[in-house]
């Protein structure tokens, strides 16, 4: 019997993982599975249940309401031990296929040299615990109140140590190895805002403008300044799309044309905002006399964004960073997992 519990089920590069190491996480799995405590709850509502329920009564007549509790708790332990029982068989495939991902997402963190210590892990756990409280004094919990109150849910200690232990060192494998691969820009963080809402999120007009100058010295006449403003002026009248900006503009002395990208109206001067406001796409703003020169700007595209704060978008940004993490790591896992020795008995 006892060689029957601790059989070894499978071997990963030579390193075990026992029936003993998958019935723990599978006492893991259901002392902190929402699977589990949905089906639990539709169980006890059931007809069957209720059934159960009426001939308990019958049977032990409770005198009391405690009685009654009593003899309720009693129900509720079975039907959440006949549950387990149920999920248990489809649990062990899904269970060893953890296991062996586990085996070697550490064997790799420790060749990187990167794996968590207890000390780590000790760390971690006065974190966790510390942002829960004690029910009664209302301070935060110790590791050790921590670690009890697990163990009264029904949570292996050591089996929950060791799942985060291969988690967070996973992370950090990750984490070294595609650093520099993955570069979220604010194009992409742009993108994911678009489709957001919210309070941190407003919705702004932003407008795709390419910049015409005119040049013109500093220390020019008011008659050549109305020669140019003239000449932006016909050059105004002339456009109805931006494709017709590069051959248009070449054909200009001392003309130049710049695109701006995308920018949102209210980055511009109030005046300049109406303008770009009271402009057709495709069409040029008024012509205005700055120091450099005579300048129009041609609205090319406008649409409706969302823009977030700098807060949101730095969420958004480290969002789109775990994603892209996500992708590599789940390829780099295939990877090591083709490459691996992995026998099962």
């Amino acid at each position: 019997m006892a060689q029957n519990t601790t059989s070894i089920v499978a071997l990963v590069n030579d390193e075990p993982i026992s029936s003993h190491d998958i019935n723990m996480r599978i006492k893991l799995y259901l002392a902190n599975s929402k699977e589990m405590r949905t089906r639990l709850k539709k169980k006890l509502k059931s007809k069957s249940t209720q059934k159960k329920w009426r001939k308990l009564i019958d049977e032990y007549r409770p005198q009391s309401q405690a009685e009654a509790n009593e003899l309720q708790k009693k129900l509720v332990s079975n039907v959440r031990a006949e549950v387990q029982a149920s999920m248990k068989g489809a649990l062990k495939k899904k269970i060893l296929k953890e296991l062996v991902d586990e085996r070697i997402q550490l064997q790799q963190a420790n060749k990187l040299g990167v794996a968590l210590t207890d000390e780590d892990l000790d760390a971690r756990l006065d974190s966790i615990a510390q942002r829960n409280k004690n029910k009664k004094t209302g301070k935060p919990l110790t590791r050790a109140e921590f670690t009890k109150s697990l163990q009264r849910m029904g949570i292996p200690i050591r089996e929950f140590r060791s799942r985060m232990k291969a988690k967070s060192s996973w992370i950090r494998v990750v984490r070294r190895k595609f650093q520099y691969e993955v570069n979220i820009g604010d194009q992409d963080v742009d993108r994911l805002i678009d489709t957001q809402a919210g309070s941190a999120v407003k919705i702004k007009t932003v407008y795709k403008i390419q910049r015409i100058r005119l040049s013109l010295a500093s220390s020019a006449s008011e008659t050549n300044k109305t020669r140019r403003l003239l000449k932006a002026d016909k050059l105004r009248q002339s456009i109805t799309s931006c494709k017709q900006l590069q051959k248009a503009v070449g054909r200009i002395d001392g003309a130049s044309l710049k695109s701006l990208g995308t920018k949102a109206g209210d980055t511009f001067p109030h005046t300049m905002r109406s303008y770009l406001n009271h402009t057709k796409d495709g069409h040029l703003t008024p012509a205005t006399l700055t120091s450099s020169g005579v300048e129009l700007y041609a609205v090319c595209e406008r649409k409706q964004r969302r823009i977030a704060d700098k807060t949101k978008r730095k969420a958004v940004k480290e969002k789109l960073r775990q994603q892209e993490f996500q992708i590599l790591a789940r390829r780099h896992l295939q990877d090591l997992r083709q490459d691996a020795s992995i026998e099962y008995r």
